[in-house]
């Protein structure tokens, strides 16, 4: 019996490139916030931000480099995975699914005790959270949370908000 559900080139290719763009977007997101976050630590600037939203992209990227190289296999393979392929790819799934909640929390503490180590607090007026995503803001003198904060109330009421 033919299969009736074959999908058109223009949607395979559509959802690759939907795929490998999600993918990419989601590693970069996590390798800038990264490098971003420990540059500052460690170049001594004073005001040094941590997104932990970022952090959990490292996850998200994983499962979609998975979920697109077994859409890529099976397309070019015309074939259903193996045994071996299968468990291989639900603990690869597993495992990155644990990494999107658990290395954010990690990465949190580690950066919370470099910035500490190097002398940075954490600037409360500046750091905010909206639901898993959190953006905190560490400065090294209580000079530089005042000014930040200063500084974007100005931007906020010039912009009308």
């Amino acid at each position: 019996m033919e299969d009736t559900h074959n999908a058109s080139i223009m949607t395979k290719i559509a959802s690759f490139l939907f795929f490998v763009i999600l993918t990419f977007a989601s590693f970069w997101w996590f390798i800038a916030s990264s490098y971003g976050t420990l540059h500052s630590l460690f170049y001594g600037n004073e005001v040094v931000y941590f997104s932990k939203g970022a952090m959990y992209s490292l996850g998200a990227g994983i499962v979609l480099l998975l979920l697109t190289l077994l859409g890529v296999y099976q397309n070019v393979k015309k074939t259903d995975l193996s045994k071996a392929q299968s468990k291989l790819a639900t603990k690869v799934f597993v495992l990155s699914t644990v990494t999107m909640f658990v290395f954010p929390v990690v990465a949190h503490f580690s950066v919370n005790n470099l910035a500490t180590k190097y002398g940075y607090f954490e600037c409360k007026e500046m750091s905010y959270q909206w639901l898993l995503y959190k953006k905190i803001v560490y400065v090294n003198s209580q000079a530089a949370c005042t000014n930040l904060a200063k500084d974007t109330k100005i931007t906020k009421s010039s912009s009308g908000r």
